[in-house]
C-alpha cells in the first residue's frame, strides 16, 4: 500500500513543522488525546496511509481475485460527515523518507546512509528527501539525496510480494537533527493487539486519488496471524503482517508503500506493502512486511557496505 495524498473536497490541514494526525474521533483508544476539528474531512482520515506508492502506476492483481492489488500505490475513501480529530506534533516522524522520481513511495531512514523501503518501489533514478513535512512549501529542514545502490531482499517475489524489502544507499550520509533521525530496528516482533503508528503522503480518498500536502499519521492495531490469514486466504506469508482498526476506515493506501509502521519507538511493525485496490474496507486490513524477521539481513547489508 502506498500513497501520497490529499482529500477530495475540503481537506482540513494545519501548517507548520508537524505530522497531521487524521483519524475518526471514535478511535480514541488508539490515538493520543486530541480535540475535534469539525466534520467533513473523513476522507483524509479514512484512507489515512499507504505511503507514496507508484503514482500513475498500474496496480497488479493476485490471481483471479480482482481488487487484491500488489504494490500499495494510489486509491481513496470518502466517508462523508465523519468527525475528525487533527493534532500537530512537530517532526513526529523524523525517520520518514519521501522517494520520488520515476514513482513516489515512502521509506524509513534506518542508518545515516541507508533508507529501507518496499522492494516493489525500487526503480532506477530514485531520489530521496528527508526532513520533509509539507510538500507544498520549502521548510528549511529538507535534505535531498541520490540513491547510489539498491539492495532488494534476495527472496523478494514481485508476484506475491513476499519479502517486500529493499535497502537504498544514499550518495552521502544524512545530517541528523530534530527533523532527520534514523528509526531503531526492532530486537523482537510486536505482539498482536499492539498499537502502532503509520505515516505517509499516500492518497486520503479511495478509490479516487487525492494526495495530501502534509504528512499524515494514523494509529492502527496489529492483527494476529490467524486474523490476517482469514482476511487474505492463501496470500499471507511468514514475512507479512496485517494491521488496521476494527470497524473504522483507517488504513494505509496507494502512495504509502515502503513507509513505516512504528511501534514502541522502533520499526517493530513493518513497512507498507500491499492491500486491496480500494483501501480501508472492513475486514481487509493493510498488509506490511514484518521487519522484525529481517533485522539480521538489514544489519548485514549495512555493515558490509
Amino acid at each position: 500500500m502506498g500513497k501520497i495524498g490529499g482529500k477530495k473536497g475540503g481537506n482540513e490541514e494545519k501548517r507548520g513543522d508537524s505530522c497531521v494526525t487524521s483519524v475518526p474521533s471514535l478511535l480514541s483508544p488508539l490515538s493520543p488525546p486530541v480535540s475535534p476539528q469539525g466534520r467533513g474531512a473523513a476522507a483524509a482520515a479514512a484512507a489515512a496511509l499507504r505511503y507514496l506508492g507508484t503514482l500513475g502506476d498500474t496496480w497488479g492483481h493476485f490471481g483471479d481475485t480482482p481488487g487484491v492489488t500488489v504494490p500499495a500505490q494510489v486509491p481513496p475513501l470518502s466517508p462523508q460527515g465523519d468527525t475528525l480529530v487533527l493534532r500537530e506534533v512537530p517532526h513526529l516522524m523524523p525517520w520518514q523518507a519521501l522517494l520520488y522520481g520515476p514513482l513516489r513511495c515512502g521509506g524509513v531512514l534506518v542508518a545515516p546512509r541507508w533508507v529501507l523501503t518496499a522492494a516493489h518501489c525500487n526503480r532506477r533514478g530514485l531520489r530521496v528527501r528527508l526532513g520533509e513535512d509539507d510538500l507544498s512549501r520549502r521548510e528549511g529542514t529538507e535534505q535531498e539525496r541520490r540513491v547510489v545502490q539498491a539492495v532488494p531482499h534476495p527472496r523478494f517475489n514481485p508476484v506475491t510480494l513476499d519479502s517486500d524489502l529493499a535497502l537504498l544507499r544514499l550518495d552521502r550520509p544524512a545530517v541528523t537533527n530534530r527533523a532527520v533521525r534514523p528509526l531503531r530496528l526492532p530486537q523482537s516482533c510486536a505482539p498482536a493487539g499492539a498499537s502502532c503508528l503509520l505515516s505517509g503522503w499516500g492518497t486520503v480518498t479511495t478509490p479516487q486519488v487525492t494526495l495530501p500536502s502534509r504528512l499524515i499519521c494514523a494509529y492502527v492495531q496489529l492483527l494476529s496471524e490467524a486474523a490476517c490469514r482469514r482476511a487474505y486466504p492463501q496470500r499471507i506469508t511468514p514475512s507479512m503482517l496485517c494491521a488496521g482498526v476494527s470497524d473504522r476506515r483507517v488504513d494505509s493506501c496507494q502512495g504509502d508503500s515502503g513507509g513505516p509502521l512504528s511501534c514502541n519507538g522502533t520499526l517493530q511493525g513493518g513497512v507498507v506493502s500491499w492491500g486491496l485496490q480500494t483501501c480501508a474496507l472492513p475486514g481487509h486490513p493493510g498488509v506490511y512486511t514484518k521487519v522484525c524477521r529481517f533485522t539480521d539481513w538489514i544489519q548485514s547489508v549495512i555493515n558490509s557496505n
